[in-house]
């Protein structure tokens, strides 16, 4: 089971995004920005590989907008049994 941050902890959602490395899973930049906005969310790798580029986004533009994303992935973490809260 993954041990999920706190909700609006930017620190900790951050950390937890970056544990996930999309381009790694994807094979390349491009496979994984591809899945990222598909917006799949079938399994636990394409909600985590949204999360993990919503934070590179975040990161290129200097904000904290992947915590708007964060908060909306989190009924589909907790639908697919991850955690029992975050």
């Amino acid at each position: 089971m993954l041990e999920l941050p706190s909700e609006g902890d930017r620190n900790a959602v951050f950390a937890f995004a970056m544990s996930f490395n999309g381009y790694e899973h994807y094979g390349s930049f491009e496979a994984s920005s591809d899945a990222a906005r598909s917006m799949r969310r079938d399994t636990l790798e394409d909600i985590r590989n949204e999360l993990f580029f919503a934070v590179r986004a975040s990161r290129h533009r200097d904000d904290d907008a992947f915590l708007d994303t964060s908060r909306e992935l989190l009924p589909l973490l907790r639908a697919l049994g991850e955690a029992p809260n975050w």
